[in-house]
């Protein structure tokens, strides 16, 4: 058995069960979630179980010999190891030490790299498929996508300025950077259609110039995951510094896609995200 620490919003949900997956399927063994952290944080919801993911929520009785006072002490003495099967993600980059875990490892971090779970992309991609079909409005999205040169674009502000500690630990993606990002698109491909996904599309509607046959997704906010599977149908990517666009980017099924990320992406310099992006995409100045 693994088992893998849950928390944060989708994208990072994301992130970690992806890991853990991939890790669990290494050793064909099975994969539980423990979701205790969701009793006390209170800025998003489990988002998992709206994909066809393949896990289970791990029991109270289940998670007996891992209890929650360990991991808040070892964060506090970073040093400290109770047992090997404790596994507590070093930094932000990919570490060799990952390949040594064996079954009944517990797992604790954000693992943004694609080096966690690279070799399961495909199994990936259909764990996270969406339970419930998309319908109406975002169906018809989704019928425009397929017929033109989309492009899908993350605008994220919101939570990014409201909020000071996070603002100071990612930063928000400037308007130099969307005019730039949106003219290597035009460049490569001419005659394209943008998509913009917001969580402030007032001040993306009245900055930002993506054209008059632009389109604002809205009405998704209580359903994210829909909005990710249309990030997903576009065929290129304009991407926010947010794990949410990242993994809207990385299920694309266009082989030949283009995606364009910012950098840095942290503006806290602590943070070492050289990992985080794979080699392929585009990087900007935020």
């Amino acid at each position: 058995m693994i088992f893998v620490k849950i928390i944060g919003g989708l994208g990072n949900q994301m992130f970690q069960y992806a890991a853990a997956r991939a890790l669990a399927d290494r050793l064909n063994v099975d994969l539980y979630l423990d979701l205790r952290d969701f009793d006390s944080y209170k800025l998003y919801g489990f988002g998992l179980d709206r994909f066809v993911v393949r896990a289970k929520v791990a029991s109270d009785d289940e998670l007996e010999e891992y209890p929650v006072w360990r991991f808040r002490l070892a964060k506090t003495l970073k040093k400290l190891k109770f047992s090997n099967r404790f596994y507590i993600e070093p930094s932000f980059c990919f570490s060799e030490s990952w390949k040594k875990l064996g079954d009944r490892s517990y797992l604790s971090g954000y693992f943004q790299s694609e080096k966690y779970f690279m070799n399961s992309r495909e199994s990936l991609c259909k764990d996270f498929q969406l339970k419930n079909n998309i319908y109406g409005k975002n169906e018809r999205i989704l019928k425009l996508m397929d017929d033109c040169e989309s492009i899908s674009v993350h605008v994220r502000r919101g939570d990014y300025l409201t909020n000071k500690k996070t603002l100071k630990i990612h930063g928000v993606c400037s308007y130099d950077y969307y005019k730039k990002a949106v003219e290597i698109m035009r460049l490569k491909y001419g005659s394209v259609r943008f998509f913009i996904f917001s969580n402030d599309a007032v001040w993306a509607k009245k900055n930002l110039d993506f054209g008059s046959n632009a389109v604002f997704i809205t009405g998704n906010e209580e359903s994210p995951e829909i909005d990710l599977h249309l990030m997903a149908r576009c065929r290129h990517h304009i991407l926010a510094n947010s794990s949410f666009s990242w993994w809207g980017a990385w299920l694309g099924k266009n082989l030949n896609q283009c995606v364009v990320a910012p950098k840095p992406w942290f503006d806290n310099k602590r943070m070492f995200a050289t990992d985080l992006l794979p080699s392929s995409w585009i990087e900007v100045d935020k």
